[in-house]
């Protein structure tokens, strides 16, 4: 059987993580999990903290997210489908997010660690939507930025408390695709008045 390797490691760092925070995670739970001993996470990691937040940098990133097309052509449908793969990303990374959180005063590296995820999330959205604007879809001085950050928001505020407040919320399965609807809307865009472009396409 081989060693378990450093992804292996991480990945069971993170899952507990995720589950019980930096205090309830402790290293032999973490070996435990990954099937290695204490000595082993020690001598690759140095410490606890060194481990966990490796495991954040490693685990916090939306990897899952469907990209964005560079040249769009159906906005709408675009859009729609992203936000919906991003909700689902937002969701399984819901523990670590709020664990993140509520360990970030203690730990500012917490907060760094979910905030390179976020940059990333941030700018492919916010170049999508200037293309969109590029492309004519909407008028030149739209302001996609902000219009991106209420869609982020809606999505991150929908994934991280929808089930604490389930009566604020549309239903989830359409979430999504409303959000992104809205997001073109404040931006001035037709859908109708594109549509035949979408069919031509």
């Amino acid at each position: 059987m081989a060693p378990p390797t450093r992804e292996q490691i991480l990945a069971a760092a993170a899952k507990l993580y995720a589950e019980h925070g930096f205090r309830g995670t402790t290293t032999r739970a973490i070996a435990e999990t990954a099937g290695v001993n204490e000595v082993t996470l020690f001598r690759i990691f140095g410490s606890k903290e060194t481990l966990i937040v490796e495991a954040m940098r490693a685990h916090s990133v939306p990897v899952h997210v469907g990209t964005l097309p560079e040249v769009p052509v159906d906005p709408q449908a675009e859009l729609a489908a992203w936000a919906l793969q991003m909700r689902k990303v937002l969701v399984s990374m819901r523990s670590m997010i709020r664990q993140a959180m509520s360990d970030a005063e203690q730990n500012p590296e917490m907060q760094r660690c979910t905030q390179r995820g976020a940059d990333a999330t941030v700018g492919s959205l916010r170049r999508y939507l200037d293309c969109v604007r590029d492309e004519g879809f909407i008028a030149e001085g739209a302001e996609t930025h902000a219009a991106g950050a209420m869609l982020l928001g809606a999505l991150y505020h929908d994934a991280m408390s929808r089930e604490f407040m389930p009566h604020l919320f549309i239903p989830a399965a359409t979430a999504p695709a409303i959000y992104a609807r809205l997001c073109l809307q404040s931006l001035g865009y037709n859908a109708a008045a594109h549509a035949p472009q979408r069919l031509v396409s």
